[in-house]
């Protein structure tokens, strides 16, 4: 590895641009979506629930046989070809809104197929990091990574309202066509010797299962793997409920413009930067334990903050909530990326990451529906104030742990 460290390394430099260049689309894709289904579609509390489920539908689907059959391939291709359909798939909704043929269920299928591929392009790009950078430059790659992650949510949403508002939601969803087709170039690019899987076994079905039962049990035994899994599912769980009854609330209850709807779920965006910018030093200062446990604590605030936002007086506390979630995200996250990543062996390393993702990604799945439900029976006020209550609870599962007492990354975890 070149002596510049990070900077000098064009590889990771072609990964993080490509990184950037999607997550950017990609923000601008999520709010895009529900806005078209809201504005042009008409959809309803429980429909937009559905559409934001089928976006992580495949990660309860799909991610622990993902992570075994990913073990078995390089990952690189794999990271191409992921945007490479993602983009074609996206493409699909501009057009079929120019033939006047768009439905929900078009939507349904182009989202959850998206999500099918973000399946297998995360739990690659996770998987293939650590061979990309050395040990000790990991969580600065993974800080980059997220850096560049939260710039996007921060510009993403408001860039959404802004395009929405003056193009419309339709062409504003190509864009993220189109970020997925200059990613897919820059991974293409990327000319780093990738090794060779360690698993070689059978690919027969039975083979299978027991290479997902290795991966899911290494998570699910590991103390400090479990609890983080634990933690951040609850925030996910919370978080999913919160975009969509959000967005719901200040369409419909405060009549705030799509451009102003962008500018608030920005402000998270604004935490996240900060956040990311600071969480080096913190995790130098703090530790790796504490670090993660501090964001989960800040994000926990940050989501108690939103119910207190009412007709009268609204902004204020959208805007602290949001900062607040956003800066205790990077946090909790880049600490427990860089953990997860350290602790577990090579061969395990596809698996481990579908199994965090399917632990932790799998309740946003179920956030979006519950979230119409409740706000269906009880109105979208009180469903806010249940959503907020489950990521209050967000930081029980860290407690006696051993994620606390972690100080400095420990070594790689013996395999059993």
């Amino acid at each position: 590895m070149n002596r510049k460290g990070l900077w000098g390394a064009p590889d990771f430099l072609r990964l993080w641009a490509a990184q950037s260049i999607s997550e950017t689309g990609s923000q601008i894709g999520q709010l895009a979506v529900p806005l078209l289904a809201i504005g042009t579609l008409d959809a309803s509390a429980t429909e937009l629930g559905f559409l934001t489920s089928a976006r992580m539908l495949p990660f309860l689907l799909l991610a622990l046989p993902a992570g075994a059959l990913l073990d078995r391939m390089r990952r690189l291709p794999v990271l191409v070809v992921s945007d490479v359909c993602r983009a074609l798939l996206l493409a699909s909704v501009p057009v079929a809104y120019a033939l006047d043929v768009l439905s929900l269920g078009q939507l349904y299928v182009a989202v959850l197929l998206v999500g099918a591929f973000t399946v297998a392009f995360d739990i690659s790009y996770q998987s293939y990091l650590p061979t990309l950078v050395r040990r000790e430059e990991l969580a600065d790659a993974n800080a980059k990574l997220t850096a560049s992650s939260s710039v996007a949510e921060m510009a993403g949403p408001a860039a959404a309202g802004v395009l929405a508002g003056a193009v419309g939601a339709a062409a504003t969803v190509l864009l993220d066509a189109l970020s997925f087709v200059a990613s897919g170039l820059l991974c293409r690019a990327i000319r780093h010797e990738e090794p060779a899987p360690q698993t070689t076994g059978s690919a027969s079905l039975g083979s299978l299962r027991k290479e997902i039962r290795e991966g899911l049990g290494f998570v699910l035994r590991q103390p400090v793997l479990r609890s983080v899994a634990a933690a951040a599912s609850l925030i996910n769980l919370a978080s999913s409920m919160l975009m969509v009854l959000l967005t719901l609330y200040m369409v419909r209850t405060l009549d705030y413009s799509s451009t102003m709807v962008g500018v608030v779920f920005s402000v998270g965006g604004v935490g996240l930067v900060i956040g990311a910018l600071c969480t080096s030093r913190l995790i130098e200062r703090l530790g790796y334990g504490r670090s993660i446990t501090g964001g989960v604590v800040l994000c926990a605030v940050g989501m108690a903050v939103l119910p207190a936002a009412s007709p009268q007086s609204s902004l204020p506390f959208l805007v602290g909530g949001q900062f607040l979630f956003g800066f205790g995200v990077p946090l909790f996250n880049i600490a427990q990326v860089t953990l997860r990543q350290s602790i577990t062996p090579e061969r395990l390393r596809g698996r481990m990451n579908a199994s965090m993702r399917f632990v932790i990604w799998s309740t946003i799945a179920v956030g979006g529906p519950l979230a119409g439900f409740v706000a269906e029976a009880a109105g979208t006020r009180a469903a806010i104030v249940v959503a907020a209550a489950v990521g209050a609870l967000s930081w029980l599962p860290l407690l006696g742990s051993p994620v606390l007492a972690l100080r400095e990354l420990p070594e790689v975890h013996a395999e059993t």
